[in-house]
């Protein structure tokens, strides 16, 4: 994409000293004001929970319990990791304008009609890439995420394949709210620095249908308080041992319940140890539902 391109091309150029920075005065002082908006956001009061474009793709059962006043546990390096994406997100708006491409709108308010709600959200930026404006998500990622959900071995399908955080059902709800296209993430590797822009396809009405059509069905569950149930099951877990497979006899905890501060409530008994299946001298770890420690 032409884009990366530019991007590319402008921070080399500022590496080799030969940006005029006297013409990025003015992105400078708005990218302040942005850093000084992510650092109220996130380390202010949070409030109650509200529905806004950017949930309604997580888990609809972890939606009911936040609406029903339970709170998810916020580990510190969470915020963190909250602030520094958003942070990421504002430099990255800074560079764009900086290369040249341009920035139709960014962090532009828009609300769209659910279930007869009035659903609200924040769209990250709409550039006009080759005459069209699009839609777009900045997203800063781990090392493993950016290789294996975006760039390289990633991509639009394999995000769908594996989505808890509901990235693409925000993507086509800000899109439908803008009245544009989706034109996919703007990831950025937060450890090598890299960029990549990755597409959501030109045909997208079929995906833009379903993902409408279920934000539909969650959002009246919740406005209706329907009856709570774990959408989830738990995972047989297993390894391959000459041609064999076989089973531990534990249970893995759905991959979706790991990054939900509820599982505790949903799975009781679950429980955090080394993984059954790893001969590494320190095993990663793993959330089971059903654990029993394996003979050495």
């Amino acid at each position: 994409m032409i884009a990366l391109v530019e991007i590319q091309d402008f921070l080399q150029k500022a590496g080799r000293g030969e940006i005029d920075s006297s013409r990025l005065e003015p992105l400078i002082e708005k990218f302040g004001e942005d850093c000084k908006d992510a650092i109220r956001k996130q380390l202010s009061s949070r409030g109650g929970y509200r529905l806004r474009m950017s949930g309604i793709g997580r888990p609809l059962c972890q939606q009911q319990l936040e609406k029903k006043g339970m709170t998810q546990d916020v580990a510190y390096n969470d915020v963190m990791r909250f602030l520094m994406g958003d942070l990421v997100e504002a430099v990255a708006i800074l560079v764009m304008k900086g290369a040249g491409i341009n920035v139709v709108s960014e962090q532009k308010q828009c609300d769209l009609n659910i279930a007869n709600q009035d659903i609200k959200g924040t769209l990250d930026v709409v550039l006009d890439i080759d005459g069209e404006e699009k839609v777009w998500d900045v997203k800063s990622t781990s090392p493993w995420s950016y290789e294996n959900k975006f760039s390289g071995r990633g991509g639009y399908d394999a995000i769908k394949e594996d989505d808890p955080f509901g990235y693409i059902m925000q993507g086509h709800l800000y899109a439908e709210a803008d009245k544009k296209p989706f034109g996919g993430w703007i990831a950025i590797n937060k450890s090598s620095g890299e960029w990549d822009f990755v597409e959501a396809p030109e045909n997208q009405e079929v995906d833009r249908r379903e993902y409408l059509k279920e934000a539909n069905r969650r959002v009246k569950a919740i406005v209706t308080d329907a009856k709570f149930k774990v959408p989830f099951e738990a995972v047989p877990e297993t390894y391959v041992r000459g041609g064999q497979k076989i089973d531990t006899g534990n249970k893995l905890l759905p991959k979706t319940c790991t990054f939900c501060s509820f599982k505790e409530h949903c799975w009781k008994g679950v429980v955090q140890a080394p993984k059954a299946t790893s001969r590494a001298k320190f095993p990663p770890m793993a959330w089971y539902a059903k654990y029993k420690k394996q003979d050495a």
